[in-house]
């Protein structure tokens, strides 16, 4: 292990004297296992080197190289697509709203938010209620979607039924506005239009040739769910279910 050098200037990496940011510094060496133990203990680190797979050259396969050991030790789970540092805090964030509000139903007297936050949970979890009334707490939303759906050919009263989609479920199809910092003054907020995102992964399988048979999944899926909104044992999509995903 090399020395540190004690006459680096500041702002300099104490392990080779290289010029690099003090931040930088740090990181590279983290890398190379310059930095000294008393310096290790008290240090935020950035890069935890055990999570590296120094097996592997990183000329040939650097993100093997930085991340083989951490994906070698944290398989994906079942019930995953992918895994990751920010899933992983994701799930232990829910795990711990799941263990504060598993100790809220066990309280009573609560008042103010707390007993709003109870309340709130135990009517999600109340399965059998939820069950009993079916659809019923949507069909208010469905009215709403079926009204844009029948005014799509006057655009007035199109953009009418979007608007009250927004409104009153925050439902925004095509396009979201609000507010935020405005970039080149940030001292006040100014109104943002925003992209209201699509289902598909992007333009392209709306329009190109070779992504028609997804597109036909896609619009069975959609009739799937629209059956099984009126019959929850349902295998297949009704007649009726497949015209309204056509359009």
């Amino acid at each position: 292990m090399a020395s540190h050098d004690t006459n680096a200037p500041e702002g300099k990496c104490p392990c080779c004297s290289n010029p690099w940011q003090a931040a930088t510094a740090g990181f590279f060496c983290q890398i190379c296992d310059e930095t000294k133990e008393e310096e290790k203990s008290t240090a935020v680190r950035g890069l935890d080197r055990s999570n590296m797979d120094f097996t592997v050259e990183p000329k040939d396969n650097f993100y093997s190289y930085s991340n083989g050991n951490w994906m070698k030790n944290n398989p994906i789970p079942s019930g995953y697509s992918s895994w990751n540092t920010f899933q992983v805090l994701r799930v232990k964030s829910q795990e711990d709203c799941k263990t504060i509000l598993a100790e809220l139903s066990k309280k009573k007297d609560l008042g103010g938010e707390e007993k709003k936050v109870k309340v709130f949970y135990e009517s999600a979890m109340d399965e059998e209620k939820i069950e009993a009334a079916g659809i019923g707490p949507m069909q208010p939303l469905l009215d709403m979607c079926k009204e844009v759906a029948d005014n799509k050919d006057d655009k007035v009263a199109f953009a009418a039924s979007l608007g009250k989609l927004a409104l009153k479920y925050g439902i925004h199809p095509f396009f979201g506005i609000g507010a935020g910092p405005d970039q080149k003054n940030s001292d006040h907020s100014i109104a943002q239009i925003y992209q209201g995102g699509i289902k598909l992964p992007d333009r392209d399988y709306y329009f190109d040739e070779d992504k028609e048979e997804k597109r036909t999944a896609y619009k069975k899926t959609m009739a799937l769910m629209l059956t099984l909104l009126e019959d929850s044992g349902a295998t297949s999509p009704t007649d009726e279910a497949v015209a309204t995903a056509e359009k």
